[in-house]
């Protein structure tokens, strides 16, 4: 293993060495620095958003505790005031003379109260609500209540939610003239002091007798019927059962009804007119109001919370009593993070419905546990949507109601200003670096030139650059080594050019051996050159007259008039598109479509053979001789391939070849003998006659017949 560490060692250039020598040292101390300071950093930072967290939930802590502690003082101020205390006794009376005189409206109007609830209210009820409630178990059932809502909301000209606008109904009632009375007033006790909504309460039936928004919980009784189990009912029933002077009860957000199921939390005190107990004063708790106290009115970034972080509070049941951050800020964004988590699907059809995640978003974080067990705290953990988090964590100190608050942030955020300490860092790092890099690469550059010259001069030559030298003028050991090597290089020239004049005679000889593609092949290594083609004419002449032509001469003078045939069918052969195949003394042998493919493969073959016998008559006229051609031809498939290893040659056979020179032996002198395969795919066949005998159905014709 050391030994391949060693050979490793020794590739990498002495430039490279010398490189990572000073860019060693000076890294090494970069990285001392940098790690210290990212480190002592990291922890500061750390140290400052739990704090700044902490700060936060402490703020919020205090104005969420103000909030119910306030409001639990405006009670106790209001349910002694001399208005108050009147309001209570009117409306009672005024509701106890419509119930005793047994007001009630007319068939018509009956109708439209009835198609409220079945075309307004239980529709929106119903979408907010996982189970479906039936319009007729929600309508009021006493007289009185029908006709104070009918007149108070059915035939308020005013839309729902603004129901409140109405001072007066047009019914000319006693009731009508005590809301017109104390309306206004109660109102603005609504408005200005963060309620959601009023309610006066008498304590004999329960009746409220009196709301500032004129929901379908106006006017009906909390004893009984459709809210009787309501959160608002039950701390009246305590109220009654147990009603101490000055006591401020407080429900905790439970779905109501007549709020179209949306979470609602109330307080409620006694109403006493001197000692005696007259009425209930309850007010609703303004969810915005809340929300507007965990959000800072939707000012996240501005109390340092970026992109990520929000304040909202929990219930011992893990459920939310306010809103998350991105219910409000981007509620579609937030519906399609919930599919990522375990939340039931019934939540998360109440939250879309609803746009609230107050009693719909479970949140069973560590942070969330810990405060329910009375711990206040930071850590890391998950949150609802299973995002790490930065998360500090509290109690509570509401009377009756136990919540917790958190305030987090997710951690990929928070750690942003780490992350961007590290680039810093980084950055710095790297600009020192790159600054000793340049300045390493100089002194290499001077100490290394004379290596890098002769570097580049040896890679020349390994480029075949045959005319580059190293023009290295030095007196030093480097110029002597350079000398050296330019003898070096003028010696592997010199045997280049005769390698490269060998490889030419090598590919010039093969090429006359064999066909091109069939070369190529064989320089790649193929040692098994075959193949199967079909279409391919074959041609095999016999040249009659020549050894007897021959005998006087000398055997050079032979060769040249051989060569001389020869070459003429060579030529004739290119121009036809024919591959000659082989010669053997006078016999020559070629044949078409075996390299390239072609469509008239047969008529060529013919018009070549007939251009062979042109060639013999041209050659006769110049050297005064008699010499004949005996040609055969025969088309079909053929196997060809390289045969032999050491003496090897580009040959053809199968039944065609064999056919093909059994027809040249039999065509007679001065004629040109075709099968019948071949004589079917020409075209002009006049000149050629049917011959008799032979083994086969052949045609035969005379060149000088057909020329003539």
């Amino acid at each position: 293993m050391m030994s391949k560490k060693v050979k490793l060692f020794h590739k990498i250039s002495i430039k490279s060495k010398f490189l990572m020598m000073i860019l060693g040292i000076a890294i090494f101390c970069i990285a001392i620095v940098g790690y210290q300071g990212l480190i002592h950093g990291k922890e500061s930072l750390t140290i400052s958003m739990y704090n700044h967290l902490t700060s936060l939930k402490s703020a919020k802590i205090q104005q969420v505790e103000n909030y119910f502690q306030d409001k639990q003082n405006l009670l106790k101020t209001f349910s002694s005031q001399k208005n108050i205390i009147d309001a209570m006794h009117e409306f009672s009376s005024a509701y106890t003379l419509l119930d005793i005189y047994d007001i009630h409206i007319d068939k018509n109007n009956s109708s439209k109260l009835e198609k409220f609830y079945q075309h307004s209210y239980i529709k929106t009820l119903n979408a907010n609500s996982i189970k479906s409630y039936s319009y007729k178990t929600m309508l009021p059932i006493k007289n009185v209540s029908k006709y104070l809502q009918y007149h108070y909301i059915v035939n308020n000209p005013f839309k729902l939610g603004s129901k409140d606008l109405l001072e007066i109904a047009d019914d000319n009632s006693y009731y009508s003239e005590v809301h017109q009375k104390f309306h206004y007033t109660l109102k603005e006790i609504v408005k200005n002091q963060g309620f959601y909504d009023l309610f006066l309460i008498d304590i004999k039936n329960m009746n409220i007798v009196y709301s500032v928004n004129k929901e379908v919980d106006f006017a009906t009784s909390l004893k009984s019927g459709a809210y009787g189990h309501s959160s608002l009912a039950k701390i009246v029933k305590k109220i009654i059962d147990n009603p101490n002077r000055g006591a401020v009860l407080i429900s905790d957000f439970k779905n109501y009804k007549p709020s179209y199921n949306h979470p609602q939390a109330f307080f409620a005190i006694p109403i006493y007119d001197n000692n005696t107990l007259i009425g209930i004063l309850a007010t609703q708790i303004s969810i915005k109001y809340i929300n507007k106290i965990t959000t800072g009115e939707h000012s996240w970034k501005k109390e340092g919370l970026g992109e990520s972080g929000e304040v909202y509070l929990v219930g011992r049941d893990y459920k939310m009593r306010s809103d998350s951050r991105g219910i409000l800020q981007n509620p579609q964004e937030y519906i399609k993070e919930l599919n990522s988590t375990d939340l039931d699907e019934n939540s998360k059809t109440l939250i879309k419905a609803t746009k609230s995640t107050i009693l719909n978003q479970n949140v069973h974080s560590e942070s969330v546990k810990l405060a329910i067990e009375g711990k206040s705290g930071s850590t890391i953990t998950k949150n609802y949507l299973n995002k790490e988090v930065i998360s500090s964590y509290s109690p509570l100190n509401i009377q009756n109601i136990d919540w917790v608050i958190i305030a987090e942030k997710e951690i990929e955020e928070a750690e942003k200003p780490i992350k961007a300490l590290q680039n810093t860092l980084l950055v710095s790092s790297t600009i020192l670096a790159t600054l000793i890099t340049f300045y390493s690469i100089w002194l290499a550059y001077i100490f290394l030139r004379p290596i890098t010259t002769m570097t580049q001069g040896l890679k020349k030559v390994i480029n075949k650059e045959s005319n580059s030298r190293i023009a290295l003028e030095r007196d030093d050991e480097f110029g002597e080594l350079s000398k050296n090597i330019n003898k070096i290089i003028d010696t592997i020239n010199a045997q280049e050019e005769e390698l490269t004049k060998c490889s030419t005679e090598k590919n010039a000889l093969l090429l006359n051996i064999l066909p091109n593609n069939i070369a190529s092949r064989f320089t790649k290594g193929e040692k098994y050159i075959a193949e199967k083609v079909e279409n391919v004419a074959v041609l095999f002449s016999q040249l009659y007259g020549f050894d007897a032509f021959s005998e006087s001469m000398e055997a050079e003078e032979s060769i040249v008039l051989l060569n001389e045939i020869i070459n003429t069918f060579d030529t004739l052969a290119l121009d036809y598109g024919i591959e000659k195949i082989t010669t053997i003394g006078d016999s020559y042998m070629a044949a078409n479509g075996l390299i390239a493919p072609r469509l008239d493969y047969a008529r060529r073959m013919v018009e070549f053979a007939l251009k062979m016998f042109n060639s013999i008559e041209e050659f006769n006229t110049r050297h005064q001789t008699n010499l004949q051609l005996g040609v055969g031809i025969d088309s079909g498939e053929v196997m060809a391939g390289v045969v032999g290893e050491y003496k090897f040659v580009y040959d053809i056979w199968g039944e065609i070849v064999s056919d093909a020179s059994h027809i040249s032996h039999e065509a007679e002198a001065g004629t040109l003998r075709i099968s019948a395969v071949v004589y079917k795919q020409l075209i002009d066949t006049d000149n050629f006659q049917k011959c008799e005998g032979g083994s086969e159905l052949t045609y035969k014709i005379t060149p000088k017949q057909s020329n003539d």
